[in-house]
């Protein structure tokens, strides 16, 4: 890899990812017609660009998006043909919205603290809603975008918990955005289904679990938990390893 670059800053209204595309769809420009250049890896972009691994990989997902890159696996990022070896750029910084770990972060700074809030104020009536959402998502096949509204009325529900309309109205706005996001549907199209699926109901059961007992730390843990386990899924749904971004890494254990 070159000497590393100054250190991106965050451009007017840009999102860091188109910028980091951008960056990297002028590098695949201008290797085009060298048959010996490789597409670096992810931690070597990140490395390089002097950003996250996250960012990186919405950058790679909006490239992907647009039909410069694929990302198959083990096998890394495969550079596409480029049409007459130029990239059209106005195409690349396109804002495709919210970047899928920007959600997340988002998700994790409200939900988490919602799920304490939750704890405290609990009603028996509420945990049965709960329980059902959990049997729907028991029952609901895969994790396709379509078919996760157990998923998301277990979300909401334990923001309405909390009694505070604001919080509601931010947890419902997040999960509109997420459903809406073409970013996040692509990213979702690399997750192995049968595999995560048991890791997130137990996620989920283990926050019930620490609602039924009217316990906010435990319930702020566990939410905490199952976001990152979220993040670390589609981090790594390609490499099935366990890197979690920076902002994921919070101990456990650590009180609020």
């Amino acid at each position: 890899m070159g000497a590393a670059v100054p250190a991106l800053r965050l451009q007017g209204e840009q999102r860091l990812y188109q910028i980091v595309a951008r960056r990297i769809a002028r590098m695949i420009e201008a290797n085009a017609k060298n048959p010996d250049w490789r597409m670096p890896s992810e931690r070597e972009l990140a490395e390089e660009l002097q950003v996250s691994r996250p960012v990186v990989r919405e950058a790679v997902i909006a490239l992907e998006m647009r039909g410069l890159v694929e990302v198959k696996g083990r096998a890394g990022i495969v550079v596409l043909p480029v049409r007459g070896n130029q990239v059209n750029f106005d195409k690349i910084s396109a804002d495709a919205g919210p970047g899928p770990f920007e959600l997340l972060e988002a998700r994790l700074a409200v939900e988490a603290s919602a799920a304490a809030m939750a704890a405290e104020r609990a009603t028996n009536y509420d945990i049965a809603v709960l329980e059902d959402c959990i049997a729907q998502m028991e029952h609901e096949t895969d994790v396709t975008l379509n078919n996760e509204k157990g998923d998301r009325d277990f979300h909401v529900t334990i923001a309405r918990m909390t009694g505070n309309a604001i919080i509601v109205s931010i947890v419902e706005a997040l999960w509109v955005q997420r459903d809406e996001s073409l970013m996040w549907k692509k990213l979702h199209e690399h997750i192995h289904a049968p595999s995560v699926r048991p890791l997130w109901i137990g996620d989920h059961h283990a926050i019930l679990t620490a609602l039924r007992l009217r316990n906010p730390d435990a319930a702020y843990k566990a939410m905490a938990r199952h976001i990152r386990n979220v993040s670390n899924e589609l981090m790594e749904a390609d490499e099935r390893g366990r890197f979690a971004p920076a902002f994921m890494q919070a101990d456990d254990g650590k009180s609020r």
